[in-house]
């Protein structure tokens, strides 16, 4: 699981959404796969697996290193190219779960009767999924609390 709020998650399936809905999503991910001429993206799961295969693309392509100091003992990184706060690991981690909250949400709607959803009811499925719901509350565990009287 992507270790990135939930926020974020959320920005970037909508930002996938809009760019399957803008067709702009070719230009958004672009890939460097072979015979990708015929790759279209036209639907939401399209989106999710060229925003897969730019998280792996920049995963096989390493890291690049700006420079270390003395013996080596301190390396700096320069940022991915893509989404330039985020770590490679980060990005490509999110696409696999934006891919498995994807099919979650197929499994759900198809489970009340709707075997053919549009993107637009996956999107809003997808959306109340717990994994990218924010925590707004917290509980104590007091499964550990121990009382000198009793023992």
């Amino acid at each position: 699981m992507a270790s990135l709020r939930a926020e974020i998650k959320r920005a970037f399936l909508q930002s996938i959404y809009d760019a399957v809905a803008d067709d702009i999503a070719l230009q958004e991910f672009p890939s460097t796969v072979p015979d990708s001429a015929n790759i279209q993206i036209t639907t939401l799961v399209d989106g999710l697996k060229a925003f897969q295969r730019t998280g792996l693309e920049a995963l096989k392509g390493g890291r690049l290193s700006l420079g270390s100091s003395g013996i080596g003992h301190e390396v700096r990184w320069a940022p991915p190219d893509i989404r330039r706060s985020f770590s490679q690991e980060e990005v490509f981690s999110l696409s696999q779960e934006l891919r498995e909250v994807y099919e979650d949400a197929l499994v759900r709607l198809s489970s009340i009767g709707n075997n053919a959803p549009n993107d637009i009811t996956i999107l809003r499925t997808m959306m109340t999924d717990d994994r990218l719901e924010t925590v707004t509350s917290l509980q104590h565990d007091f499964v550990s609390l121990r009382w000198g009287q009793r023992y």
